[in-house]
């Protein structure tokens, strides 16, 4: 029996060695890994840093290019009633035409809002000039047909560096039922001023 426990353990000598030399060949290995694992780790960390950098850079570029200039919205509204329809809208900025536009196939009389012109200008005095063409609704009052309305108006206005100024352009009817139909057609300007950066906005009193 004695015999047999000695073989045994002789037996288990080696394994127990050749365990002992493993671990440290092991943790050399898991040593490796984790260090390969920490580098990839500060590399993602540089690349997000520098992503986060360029986002910023590009963001305060932007932010830059808004406030360094002035930036104008013009917009027409068409506030008329059914008895005259808007057969042609040509718009100037400062003498260089930004719009004309006919009113084909009714495209023109069924916009109730048309965007005219949105860009940068330069800070400094600017002036919107429209032409607008009506004509009397036949389909409403036979005795309309025929008759052309052409209304002409400019408006003068200031736009601020870092400040986006829009201006709305209202074709109506003035003077009520009561006014001579050529006496109705007519233009008024609305416009808003807003801070690019602070968001802020203020109302201006506009002439027509």
């Amino acid at each position: 029996m004695k015999r047999c426990i000695f073989s045994v353990a002789v037996l288990m000598f080696p394994v127990f060695v050749w365990a002992q030399e493993a671990m440290p060949q092991a943790q050399g290995e898991a040593d490796a890994k984790i260090g390969q694992l920490r580098e990839r780790v500060e590399e993602l960390k540089g690349k997000v840093f520098d992503a986060k950098s360029r986002l910023a850079m590009l963001r305060e570029r932007i932010l830059y290019d808004l406030v360094a200039d002035a930036r104008v919205i013009i917009e027409h509204r068409n506030d008329v009633s059914s008895f005259f329809v808007l057969d042609e809208a040509l718009y100037f900025l400062d003498d260089q035409q930004v719009f004309y536009q006919r009113n084909r196939d009714g495209s023109l009389e069924s916009q109730k809002k048309i965007s005219v012109f949105e860009g940068p200008v330069k800070p400094g005095s600017h002036v919107v000039s429209v032409e607008l063409l009506y004509r009397g609704n036949g389909k409403v009052f036979k005795y309309l047909e025929g008759y052309k309305f052409r209304v002409k108006s400019s408006f003068n206005f200031y736009a601020s560096k870092g400040y986006r100024t829009e201006v709305t352009v209202v074709g109506f009817e003035k003077g009520g039922l009561t006014a001579p139909m050529e006496e109705r057609p007519s233009v008024k300007f609305e416009m808003t001023r807003t801070q690019v950066a602070a968001r802020a906005s203020e109302e201006q009193p506009a002439g027509k």
